[in-house]
């Protein structure tokens, strides 16, 4: 049945010539064979079963030829049989498998694939319909994604490693693209978020009136709603609570800490208020004050802060108050005045005013550190003798020399002093460590006295020091001559600076005296933070000439290394602020050091005094934009970086919680701002005009126009506000341009804001007329619709806070007739106005009274009140060529801004005339007057409607379809 000897396969159809037999033979000789085999295995004869199988064909092939053959009847391995070479036939010759070595190779990657030691390179496909692509509109896979590999059938090794290399290449590539999208998007999230933060600040404090205490509790609180919160109900405007802190936000009412610390808080911030009065009747007297001294008995005895004082006084020394100065020549200092230090500090920091105004600082600090009482070296003194009396043996009532003597016999009497200073001993005293501390209490000639009575028993190398002291000690800017000075430091290099065995007090002398070594600015001697300052400000000196650069040394670099240092090593935890404040106002950074401080919540009204009194003297950086949100700005500049204090956002978020129930109070605060008027360029006219709108902001907000700016009676008498007393302080000169910056602007602004009631006082109280007259006039012809407008409705349940002069009105029709009788009576306020504006009055006040007639159902009354306007064809007898020209004026009166609704009125003219008619159509009588009373009315109805349809584009359409439907029923 079968053949062996076939060419193609072993498995094809016998090529016998003789004829194939038909189909059913064939099944039949299957089917015999088939029953046979069954019955021969039903026998149960092995060996018939084998002889059977001896006319079955036979399988001379492998596995793997037999699978690779399938291949290539598929078709896939026809690629091979062109490329089979020398090589192919010379292993064939040798007896070796061929076709089993070739499938093993192109089995290779795949059987190591799955055996781990090898990851298949992946193939680049196109991605299928709705899969997810890149930016560029297709994806590559990166590796270790299961992805299509090479075929069994692809051995092509060098292809497969370039398609690998390929494939790392780009999978690189599109995971760096993946990191820098992801760190662009997370950055611009963090800028979007942060820009997000200021922007919600700015607008809850400038425009809501929300406090800093009540922002910090909506961030902390779980819920984060605004809507949940207490400060989600607080209206707009300003809180009503004189100080936030003083209100507990708990469910429990607040701790009685909470309560207390509110309570001290309010406390203080009065006090600090009568300070701020005190100072602003003295400005506008012309009065000088010291202001530092009365800000710091304002804050003595506090128990939570005792060194808020002391940072109080270091200022008042710093800007040399006279009180704090010693009198010269007999007679006593001249007391310094309103913004002295101004021109000096804004101005150029290379000039001589302001190299002057840095050695003043630098010695108000140096001074008090020296000699101040509350913070002296030689208050430290006393209270070391106190506590060793027994070892100071001070006895009687002693000087300074012998206190220092007690002070130094105490300190250094330990092994541990004498090993860490390695005191000298002159003449039996230790006398470089008592010179030096007399000069840290500021006694120079107690220190000259004492060198001078040991001067004898000073070694040969230290003959050149006496001399040297004295004179660095009375010369103004404490310098040395250039001879002197190299003697000196010859004797400096030869026996101090590089022994280790040298007297500590006496290095640091010579180092104070002579500036040497101002790299290593750091002295053993000096252990707290009071006397390295100390040190430094003795170091300090502002550059003069013939200085090479390694002498340089002066107050801003002073504070270049305090900044290096940073707040944490003074103030670590937060716990001592008023370190680092201090630190900062020794060194002149008193923009950051204001910032600094306001940086703690419960020190942000110390924050604004200390504000306060360094913009009185004229040392307070103000920034010339105010659009930013932050309080401290810095700028580089070629010279450095140049820091800026936003005072007037300080003084803003001071005043919110309470400008509005206390106005008075907040104005003291809001003239403050004007301080920085005389600063350079055009950022002093710009403090000025925020201040002005600060107070501003104040007066609508508090709505008390009597108190605030005064008011004008009917009769033309005036009252003066309290503003207009405080001219000087906002730098105003006469009351034409107060009654412009403050009054109109105001007024300008209710107006924007839609407050009828506010704009009309305003404008009549600054004597602009005419612009009352356009506001009544806007009210009246957005109310015609309106029968009975209500003022307090208008000013959203406000109190009207009118004047005598408009006083007793209840809606807008009553307040506009008692403008016209108010302008009508005064010749010159009527003078003011403009024609078309009080002829425009007189129109709406009639249409409006025509509206109210309407609407108490008199349609007679109404009519002949909207005849007498002259604006619609309403004549009993119509002339048809009037039309026309009362269309003309009805379109003059209509393209005015504040006419929005005189559809109403040609509506409501119709339906008078359609009540009228229908009343005479109803009545039981039917004479001649009647019937020619219904032919007019129907003939002033035709002409309105002729009227309308020359205005067409003019009016609504759904006037043109009320008034169809009524002609309908003349």
């Amino acid at each position: 049945m079968y053949s062996s000897t076939s060419t193609s396969s072993p498995f094809a159809a016998s090529t016998s010539a003789q004829p194939r037999p038909p189909p059913s033979s064939t099944l039949s000789n299957l089917l015999a064979q088939a029953n046979s085999l069954n019955h021969a295995g039903a026998s149960g004869g092995g060996s018939s079963a084998g002889g059977m199988g001896s006319d079955l064909p036979q399988i001379r092939l492998g596995i793997d030829e037999i699978e690779r053959m399938s291949e290539g009847v598929a078709g896939r391995g026809k690629g091979r049989k062109g490329r089979n070479g020398e090589g192919h036939t010379l292993l064939s010759s040798l007896g070796v498998n061929t076709s089993q070595l070739n499938h093993s190779i192109a089995q290779l990657p795949s059987s190591e694939s799955q055996a781990g030691d090898f990851q298949r390179p992946k193939r680049r496909r196109r991605p299928a319909a709705g899969a997810a692509q890149g930016p560029g509109g297709s994806r590559i896979d990166p590796l270790g994604h299961s992805t299509t590999g090479y075929g069994a059938s692809e051995s092509d090794m060098h292809a497969w490693g370039r398609n690998w290399h390929e494939m790392v290449i780009l999978s690189g590539i599109e995971a760096q693209r993946q990191k820098t999208i992801k760190s662009f998007q997370t950055q611009f999230q963090q800028r979007m978020l942060q820009n997000w933060e200021d922007e919600k600040a700015r607008v809850l404090q400038d425009e809501l009136g929300v406090t800093d205490d009540e922002i910090s509790t909506l961030a902390s609180s779980s819920s984060g709603a605004l809507g949940q919160s207490g400060l989600g109900r607080s209206t707009l405007g300003s809180s009503t609570r004189r100080f936030p802190m003083a209100q507990s936000t708990s469910k429990a009412g607040g701790s009685a800490e909470n309560k207390e610390g509110g309570l001290v808080m309010h406390t203080k911030m009065l006090r600090y208020e009568r300070v701020i009065q005190d100072l602003n009747q003295k400005r506008i007297a012309k009065q000088p004050m010291e202001l530092c001294q009365a800000l710091e008995d304002t804050v003595k005895g506090d128990a939570k802060h005792p060194t808020l004082p002391v940072a109080y006084h270091i200022l008042a020394h710093l800007v040399q108050e006279p009180s704090l100065r010693d009198a010269s020549n007999g007679q006593q200092p001249e007391p310094v005045q309103e913004r002295q230090y101004a021109q000096a500090y804004l101005g150029d920091q290379r000039g001589n005013q302001a190299k002057m105004l840095r050695e003043r600082l630098t010695l108000g600090g140096r001074r008090f550190l020296e000699r101040d009482s509350l913070s002296s070296f030689e208050n430290h003194i006393d209270e070391t003798i106190a506590k060793h009396p027994k070892e100071a043996s001070l006895g009687g009532v002693p000087g300074i020399r012998n206190k220092v003597r007690a002070y130094t016999d105490v300190t250094l009497r330990s092994k541990d002093a004498q090993d860490l200073f390695k005191p000298e001993s002159v003449d039996g005293i230790y006398l470089w460590a008592q010179l030096y501390h007399l000069l840290r209490c500021g006694y120079a000639t107690e220190a000259t006295a004492l060198l001078s009575d040991h001067q004898n028993a000073l070694k040969r190398d230290d003959y050149s020091f006496p001399g040297a002291l004295r004179t660095c000690l009375t010369s103004p800017d404490r310098r040395l001559p250039r001879v002197q000075r190299d003697q000196l430091s010859n004797d400096f290099n030869s026996t101090i600076r590089n022994n280790a065995t040298v007297d500590q007090y006496k290095y640091a002398l010579y180092k104070l005296v002579g500036r040497f070594e101002l790299s290593r600015k750091t002295m053993k001697v000096a252990s707290t933070t009071e006397d390295w300052m100390w040190v430094q400000l003795s170091l300090v000196r502002e550059g003069g000439a013939g200085e090479g650069p390694q002498e340089q040394y002066d107050l801003a670099d002073l504070g270049r290394m305090v900044l290096k240092y940073g707040a944490d090593k003074f103030d670590e935890g937060g716990k001592r602020p008023f370190v680092w404040f201090d630190l900062l106002l020794y060194t002149g950074q008193f923009e950051r050091a204001v910032a600094y401080l306001w940086s703690k919540q419960a020190l942000r009204s110390d924050a604004v005094h200390f504000g306060i009194a360094l913009a009185y003297y004229g040392l307070l950086r103000v920034p010339s934009k105010t659009d930013a949100t932050e309080l401290l700005i810095t700028e580089e500049t070629p010279f450095g970086e140049t820091t800026y204090l936003n005072f007037y956002r300080m003084i803003k978020t001071y005043i919110a919680p309470f400008f509005k129930v206390e106005p008075q109070s907040a104005l003291q605060y809001a003239y403050l701002v004007a301080l920085g008027a005389d600063a350079p360029g055009e950022t002093g006219q710009r403090q000025k005009v925020l201040a002005l709108e600060l107070v501003r902001d104040v007066v609508l907000a508090s709505r008390a126009w009597g108190r605030l700016l005064g008011s004008v009676k009917a009769d033309g008498s005036k009252t003066v506000g309290l503003i207009e007393r405080d001219l000087k302080l906002l730098k105003l000169t006469d009351e034409r341009e107060y009654v412009q910056a403050v009054i109109l602007s105001a007024a300008d602004q209710s107006s924007l804001d839609a407050s009828l009631v506010d704009s009309i006082e305003l404008y009549h109280l600054a004597g602009s007329y005419d612009r009352v007259v356009d506001s009544v006039n806007r009210a009246l012809g957005h109310s015609l619709a309106q029968p009975n407008a209500n003022l307090s409705s208008i000013a959203g349940g406000q109190s009207l806070g009118l004047s005598g002069a408009f006083g007793g009105a209840d809606d807008v029709y009553e307040l506009a007739q008692r403008v016209q009788q108010v302008y009508d009576r005064d010749v010159a306020r009527r003078n003011k106005v403009r024609r078309d504006a009080w002829e425009t009055l007189e129109v709406l006040l009639k249409l409006k009274r025509g509206m109210k007639e309407f609407a108490a159902d008199r349609p007679d009354l109404a009519l002949e009140t909207f005849r007498s306007t002259n604006l619609l064809p309403l004549s009993p007898t119509p002339d048809p060529s009037s039309i026309p020209r009362h269309a003309q004026r009805f379109t003059q009166l209509l393209d005015q801004p504040v006419i929005s609704n005189l559809d109403d009125v040609i509506v409501t003219t119709m339906k008078c005339l359609h009540r009228l008619s229908q009343a005479l159509k109803q009545s039981p009588y039917g004479d001649q007057g009647r019937m020619g009373e219904l032919a007019a009315y129907k003939q002033q109805a035709q002409g309105l409607i002729q009227f309308a349809g020359g205005l067409r584009l003019r009016l609504g359409g759904d006037v043109y379809r009320q008034l169809s439907s009524m002609s309908a029923f003349f």
